[in-house]
């Protein structure tokens, strides 16, 4: 049985419960929001410059959704260099002719684009996490030889940070959405480019620090609460 002012003193405890796990959610929030600035801001400051980052990549084009002549193919990158960071490009779509009045739809239509490192610094690394898988979808419509309204959208890279070597890369697609042009339109080429940062080791994830941090706060609140208790 709970003595006089038990029902008060347990409603209060409860309270401070509710207000110390709100406080606790904030505070893992604005964690995870610095974290990842500062985690953005530590990469940037220790990529080294590699010199000679040679790689290749292989693509396709699925058949799903297509509605029409399957007129969109893709071209890739063969023992291409560039130096970090830098963007560079993942191959090139490529819209086909289509004569006056024809028209091809594509409905969420997958393709697939994959990047391989070949030599780190003029050497073939020893250590290579590559190839990484770069997948998305094409939606719009190919009208005749000069009219196109397909866009290539990415979705989010599967693992965007890999080894290669002594170093770990961080990988993405410098355009989420790319537009499409007719054949008419510089042949009918679109590039893909993405962006590749390496740094010279891996770095804690912001959810990592995040579960750190929020453990720390955790504890805070509870030595808090037991103060107030004994007293």
């Amino acid at each position: 049985m709970l003595r006089p002012g038990g029902w008060a003193g347990l409603r209060w405890t409860i309270a401070t419960l509710a207000l110390g796990a709100w406080m606790a959610r904030g505070a893992a929030a604005d964690v995870i929001d610095s974290a990842a600035a500062q985690a953005e801001a530590a990469e940037a400051a220790a990529s080294p410059v590699v010199t000679d980052m040679m790689y290749s990549t292989s693509g396709s084009i699925g058949t799903t959704g297509v509605t029409g002549a399957n007129v969109i193919s893709f071209i890739p990158e063969a023992a291409s260099a560039f130096t970090t960071p830098s963007a560079f490009s993942l191959g090139t779509f490529v819209v086909g002719y289509l004569p006056p009045g024809a028209k091809t739809t594509y409905n969420n239509t997958p393709f697939t684009i994959t990047y391989t490192a070949l030599k780190l610094n003029g050497k073939e690394p020893s250590t290579n996490e590559t190839p990484i898988t770069i997948s998305g979808f094409l939606n719009g419509t190919v009208s005749g030889p000069s009219t196109s309204s397909v866009v290539a959208t990415f979705s989010p890279i599967n693992k965007p940070l890999f080894n290669v070597d002594d170093y770990a890369n961080r990988i993405s697609v410098l355009d989420p959405q790319v537009a499409l042009v007719p054949s008419t339109t510089n042949g009918g080429r679109t590039t893909a480019q993405a962006h590749l940062r390496v740094i010279a080791a891996p770095i804690p994830e912001p959810t990592t620090i995040a579960l750190f941090a929020t453990t720390l706060v955790g504890l805070g609140l509870r030595r808090r609460f037991t103060r107030r208790n004994a007293a």
